[in-house]
């Protein structure tokens, strides 16, 4: 397999999981880095606890110039830097390495307060170890990056998530259809929110009791990740929902 050292599958999977583990999703398989940098990591939210998952699958081989064709013995990360305060990198193996053609995973977890809102530009140290030589190869990934947003952003509690919120085509081009359950009718509120909590778009939908649909034009917004957070007006019912657009 011919696969370049900087190929190091990094695929995020953003899930809830116990502080301090994490479990390497199966369903990849193949070399890469994943995401790329047009989708990046999911925003943290101030006053809530923040888990995010890499899921790192090394390729068996690779080449490096001028060496021919190595076994990789093990890839891992060195070091992360540019977390914010509070925050945390924890592989699941103790140190941070996995043998070339296994999985492992590295859990970023912590709890943002107000006053952490912003982003943060993070470089991940990534060193690889070929043919048994025992020589570091180095590679440093500086394309991620972690948003805080303000809680105030979305004025919701997301885990609630009582209309069960979903969007279609996700990722989407251009016009989104929003799909949701609601218990009463009433008039709702559907915001469309950027990476960095700003409110980009507002309109209403007139809901009935049961299953309602919407639309939402999404062709004029920036490629990017954004979110849709929908609410009626006594606050009553809310979910949010994440939207990529590549």
């Amino acid at each position: 397999m011919r696969t370049c050292v900087t190929l190091i599958i990094f695929s995020l999977i953003y899930t809830s999981l116990s502080y301090g583990q994490c479990i390497p999703d199966p369903k990849y398989t193949q070399p890469g880095i994943y995401p790329d940098s047009a989708t990046g990591l999911p925003p943290a939210v101030a006053t809530y606890e923040y888990n995010a998952v890499f899921t790192a699958v090394i390729p068996t081989d690779t080449i490096v110039s001028p060496f021919p064709r190595m076994n990789i013995d093990s890839i891992g990360v060195a070091r992360i830097t540019g977390l914010p305060e509070g925050f945390q990198a924890i592989p699941n193996r103790p140190s941070g390495y996995w043998p070339g053609g296994t999985s492992g995973c590295m859990l970023i977890t912590g709890n943002p307060t107000e006053n952490q809102t912003g982003v943060y530009p993070l470089s991940i140290t990534v060193v690889g170890y070929m043919g048994g030589m025992g020589l570091p190869f180095p590679y440093e990934i500086t394309y991620y990056s972690l948003t805080i947003l303000p809680a105030s952003a979305y004025g919701i509690d997301e885990k609630a998530n009582a209309l069960r919120l979903q969007a279609f085509p996700n990722p989407f081009s251009g016009m989104i259809s929003l799909a949701f359950y609601a218990r009463e009718k009433g008039i709702y509120s559907c915001r469309i929110l950027d990476a960095t909590g700003r409110l980009l778009q507002t309109q209403t939908i007139d809901v009935i009791p049961g299953e309602n649909t919407g639309l939402v034009d999404g062709s004029t917004l920036a490629p990017g990740i954004y979110f849709c957070a929908l609410s009626r007006h006594d606050g009553k019912d809310f979910s949010i929902i994440r939207l990529i657009k590549p």
